[in-house]
């Protein structure tokens, strides 16, 4: 390839066909949309529109005939287009009626697009049953008992006379001006920080410069100070970006005024699963002490959290555990937080050991002992892991620890699950797409792909998230990776199923639909065979991030990055098939415990990926060695 460019994915208008129809007539057939790279467009004499240039108006050009004609997947394209926006700002009103067409015909795709504007509210009113009736319909799975519920409730303010209303709203703005005047200075602070992050930089790469003077002249005295100095100067600007990216997080926290930060109460482990009485936990293992892990958000706003009436210690990132003794016939719990306004949420449930919950009978085992059913073929796994250390812009400092996740993870993924690795370290653009691309290229539809990347991340004005390769430059959006290519890209892999792990700053601007959660574990053999097959059958692309739209840190405990820690523990202790949202679980539960030195909040977020082709099914680990059920 040239460059980069030339592996972007375009809406592509290929040529008619000559064709013969018998020995007396020869005709030209339609031209025919395809989404393919520059390359291969420009190759098979298509008509495309260069990845940057292209509009609404040339990508409608490519598939509004198709549409119009009553092609689902045209109809699901034109719709995506509206949405994307393309130049111009999204038209949720006509993506939701080239997504209704498309999903009437029973298009998996369009149905979880419709679904995310239903959720979102975006073009239609929003009603959160339709949202999860069509995400479920898209899954192929109709019984909603499979489906556990993310609990989630927000902390509301006690009821107060109409007499005292006066006062709240002078108190209320009394607060807001204080809080404005916070806001203020810690932009004043932020914009101090910066300034010394960028003389900072520019001391970097003037001793850069010195020291490669100094090696070229063969001074080896003075080659040593400057490479003792250099290092005590990336040390400083990491510090420096460190506490920048915290500053940069609470002045964001700020900005949306006091009401805006409500702290909201999400228990995180064990899983609730839905039923149509009471909130139900159910989990893996008999009576006895049963651990109880949540977080909250904006936990600098909550005073107290208790389980059961006893404190609960909140750490600085939100997360609190509690012990809570659980007997064969299941435990009331309540988990309570309250703010610092006196404002209380109270979330009760019951804790049922597994043994003693309703999906689970000695004639039929329950889906928790992690074996692949039988007749069910996972396909071959590949994956390309990438780690970026060493960048060339002087605006983003050397890491410390991408690279070491990068190799660990690669390592533990060959030789525990018997992947294909492709290793990418400090990796440019035209790499990085490069190894894409040939996973385009040469995987089957059977097969499964993992896509793992570590490195600097950025964010745009619009919420455009990127990966920045290591020939990245600062405020040059060209030369990133946009997550919009990514997701292109993966919507033309053949791959049935497709997992982005992404630990890197503003990664969870990737995901942003939902996905029904469940506990398979919970399940009975019979609905766990089923629910396995229907989930490898269907086509996913989906992201584990390490984080939502904010910065997360680089290195945490020892020679990792917290989330990367988190993620090789769950797949190192795993012995049985274990599906991506429980990874997610058992990472989101070990960050809410074992990141409490962190300086910035981690919350992971897992979901699928917009634009990417996802329709249904779920990403699963099998480590060697594990067990397979027998029978059909």
């Amino acid at each position: 390839m040239r460059n980069a460019e030339d592996l972007m994915i375009v809406d592509c208008l290929l040529p008619g066909q000559i064709r013969k129809l018998g020995r007396q007539a020869t005709y030209l057939s339609a031209r025919r949309p395809v989404r393919t790279t520059q390359a291969d467009c420009e190759i098979r004499g298509g008509e495309f529109v260069a990845y940057d240039r292209a509009n609404y108006q040339t990508a409608l050009k490519v598939w509004l005939e198709g549409a119009m004609g009553g092609s689902a997947e045209a109809q699901n394209n034109v719709g995506e287009i509206y949405a994307k926006g393309l130049g111009t700002e999204p038209d949720y009103g006509m993506a939701f009626q080239w997504f209704k067409k498309a999903a009437d015909q029973g298009y998996g795709r369009a149905k979880i697009n419709l679904g995310f504007l239903y959720e979102q509210g975006l073009g239609v009113a929003q009603d959160q049953a339709a949202a999860l009736n069509l995400y479920r319909e898209a899954s192929g799975i109709q019984d909603e008992l499979l489906y556990a519920s993310v609990v989630q409730v927000q902390i509301k303010a006690r009821d107060e006379q109409i007499s005292g209303l006066q006062q709240e709203v002078a108190e209320g703005e009394a607060q807001q001006a204080e809080l404005r005047e916070q806001v203020q200075q810690l932009q004043r602070e932020l914009a101090q920080r910066r300034s010394a992050l960028q003389a900072a930089s520019r001391e970097l790469a003037d001793t850069r410069a010195k020291l490669v003077q100094a090696q070229q002249q063969q001074d080896n005295d003075l080659a040593k100070v400057l490479e003792n100095q250099l290092l005590a100067q990336e040390e400083q600007i990491n510090s420096q970006r460190t506490q920048l990216a915290s500053l940069e997080q609470r002045a964001g926290a700020g900005a949306g005024g006091s009401y805006a930060a409500v702290p909201t109460l999400e228990i995180l482990d064990p899983v609730f699963v839905a039923t149509r009485g009471r909130n139900t936990a159910v989990y893996r293992g008999g009576p006895g002490k049963r651990q109880v892990v949540g977080r909250v958000t904006s936990p600098q706003l909550v005073s107290a959290i208790t389980v059961n009436g006893q404190p609960a210690p909140l750490n600085a990132n939100g997360g609190f555990s509690a012990q809570v003794d659980v007997p064969a016939a299941g435990a009331q719990v309540q988990v309570a937080a309250v703010d610092r306004k006196g404002g209380r949420a109270q979330l009760d449930f019951t804790l049922l050991p597994q043994a003693a919950s309703a999906s689970a009978s000695a004639s039929s085992p329950a889906g928790g002992d992690g074996r692949l059913p039988g007749g069910v073929k996972l396909g071959k796994y590949y994956a390309v892991v990438i780690g970026n250390n060493a960048y060339r812009d002087a605006a983003y400092p050397a890491l410390k620890s991408a690279a070491n996740d990068a190799n660990a993870v690669a390592a533990m993924l060959k030789s525990r699950y018997g992947y294909q690795t492709t290793l990418v370290l400090n990796g440019g653009r035209l790499e990085i797409l490069t190894a894409l691309n040939e996973m385009r290229e040469n995987l089957k539809p059977e097969d499964n792909l993992l896509i793992y990347y570590a490195g600097h991340g950025e964010i745009d004005s619009r919420g455009q998230g990127y990966w920045v390769p290591t020939d990245g430059a600062a405020n040059a959006e060209k030369t990133w990776i946009s997550n919009a290519a990514i997701s292109d890209i993966l919507n033309t892999v053949p791959a049935r199923h497709v997992l982005v792990v992404a630990d890197s700053c503003y990664s969870g601007t990737m995901t942003r639909a939902s996905a029904p959660t469940f506990d398979a574990g919970a399940m009975a053999g019979d609905k766990w065979a089923g629910w396995v097959k229907a989930m490898v059958n269907g086509r996913s692309r989906t992201a584990l991030t390490s984080g939502g739209v904010q910065p997360v840190p680089d290195t945490g405990t020892g020679k990792h990055s917290y989330f990367a820690r988190a993620f090789l523990n769950v797949l190192q202790d795993n012995n049985k098939l274990l599906e991506a949202q429980r990874l997610f679980r058992e990472v989101s539960t070990s960050l809410a415990l074992g990141a409490m030195d962190s300086p910035v909040p981690q919350v992971p977020e897992y979901s699928p990926i917009r634009y990417a082709g996802h329709e249904s099914g779920e990403f699963f680990f099998m480590p060697r060695g594990a067990g397979a059920a027998t029978g059909p």
